[in-house]
């Protein structure tokens, strides 16, 4: 439950920080957002296993961690928009998520390592409690070493945050300005034009809240991404098992000695491996046809495991074959996100758009939790086939219910749908 509502909590703070990130630009947000982040860590880090302790674990995962979470993402989509132009744009979404992959193939390992090879808590008794005289105990445990590793890092992070500039790009139609020179201009014209500063300060959208919201709720691609997103909730979903029921799963099921987080890294790291080729080949092709077949694709892995739940290559097959169509379909989804949305209102749209995927999943934990209560209780009886069937079966109905939508998801952006006048006036009277 508390996995679950930490997911739906970042949505429903990001609905009003998507308001602030328009209204303070990308610089004055991401460093928020990473100083929040750092603080939570922090925390959860130095707490104990007393009720003072247990308390500030809660307000850290369900409030300090989910704000900063809520500022940090939404702001990194933006400034790849802001920080590229657009025909090299979906390359370097295709390389972020390369590089996000990267960490999460490290951090695969770096928990087993922790877990397995340092010594665990000599407090905790043989029943999973604490011992009473003990609840206030500072053990240097294996899991508070791996938040030690999420504190140095953050701590990186907010480093890096100084280099970040509030500017953007600006789009340069060099073959247009070329073409209306003569002969003699062109060669020494196309290097100025190669060359010259293509920058520019961003300057931050001073519309009311309010009037931002208003007017990306009447953009017509606006409610075509809330619905894309809605139906995408179930591929999704597998994300959430990937973190809450596969390693639970795979204790009762191989043994407690068994490198989850290892394996686990076989799909960040077929991510990694994919997603440049990927990108590279289909730099051009237009985001909604494939997100449709990385989607489809995506829809398909669990079969692997649903037929062989008993076989440790069924689930490397799956991993590897998952973190593929996520290469495909992923970055092209959060470059819509972006690009579908009107400049200076990309957070509030973000935020909006993704509320109800996210809401959507706040059982996810629960689902883990009863499928693994009901399939899979222990090591005497763990019974995949249902498990992973329940997951296969909902995975199916995004590409199908994509399908279904397919002709209004892919209508043209009609930018007109809304007059915005009162808002560029109020802009230039600011």
């Amino acid at each position: 439950s508390v996995y679950g509502g930490y997911g739906a909590l970042i949505t429903i703070y990001g609905i009003g920080t998507g308001l602030i990130i328009d209204r303070i630009g990308v610089v004055k947000s991401m460093s928020s957002g990473v100083i929040i982040s750092l603080a939570g860590r922090l925390i959860m880090l130095i707490v104990t296993a007393s009720t003072l302790g247990q308390v500030m674990l809660l307000i850290s995962l369900l409030i300090v961690i989910p704000l900063g979470n809520s500022l940090m993402f939404p702001t990194m989509m933006i400034a790849i928009r802001r920080y590229t132009e657009k025909k090299n744009r979906n390359f370097v979404y295709g390389l972020f998520y390369t590089i996000m992959n990267i960490a999460l193939i490290i951090s695969g390992p770096l928990i087993d390592l922790f877990r397995l090879l340092l010594s665990g808590d000599d407090n905790i008794l043989p029943d999973g409690s604490v011992e009473p005289a003990k609840l206030t105990y500072f053990a240097w445990t294996p899991y508070r070493g791996i938040l030690a590793l999420g504190v140095a890092c953050t701590v990186v992070e907010c480093i890096l945050c100084l280099f970040l500039r509030e500017i953007k790009v600006e789009e340069v139609d060099a073959t247009a300005a070329l073409e209306r020179m003569n002969d003699d201009d062109a060669t020494s014209a196309a290097s100025t034009i190669a060359t010259q500063q293509r920058t520019s300060s961003f300057v931050v959208s001073k519309t009311p809240p309010l009037q931002s919201m208003k007017t990306t709720l009447k953009k017509g691609s606006f409610r075509r991404y809330m619905v894309l997103g809605i139906l995408l909730t179930n591929i999704k979903l597998i994300w959430r098992h990937l973190d809450a029921t596969l390693p639970k799963y795979m204790i009762r099921k191989f043994g407690a000695d068994i490198p989850f987080g290892s394996i686990i890294a076989l799909e960040p790291f077929s991510i990694m491996l994919s997603t440049p080729i990927i990108t590279f080949f289909a730099e051009n092709s237009e985001s909604l046809p494939m997100v449709l077949l990385g989607v489809s694709i995506a829809s398909l892995c669990p079969i692997f495991v649903v037929i062989f739940p008993s076989f440790i290559w069924a689930f490397c097959v799956f991993l590897v074959l998952f973190g593929l169509s996520e290469s495909i379909w992923s970055p092209r989804y959060y470059s819509l996100s972006v690009s579908w949305a009107k400049e200076g209102h990309e957070g509030i749209f973000a935020a909006l758009a993704f509320a109800p995927t996210f809401l959507a999943q706040l059982p996810a934990g629960a689902l883990s939790g009863f499928l693994l209560h009901t399939y899979c209780p222990n090591e005497n009886y763990c019974n995949g086939t249902p498990l992973w069937g329940i997951v296969f079966g909902m995975a199916l109905l995004s590409p199908l219910m994509m399908l279904v939508w397919w002709r209004w998801l892919s209508k043209e952006d009609d930018e007109n749908v809304h007059d915005d006048s009162n808002e560029v006036a109020y802009d230039n009277a600011n």
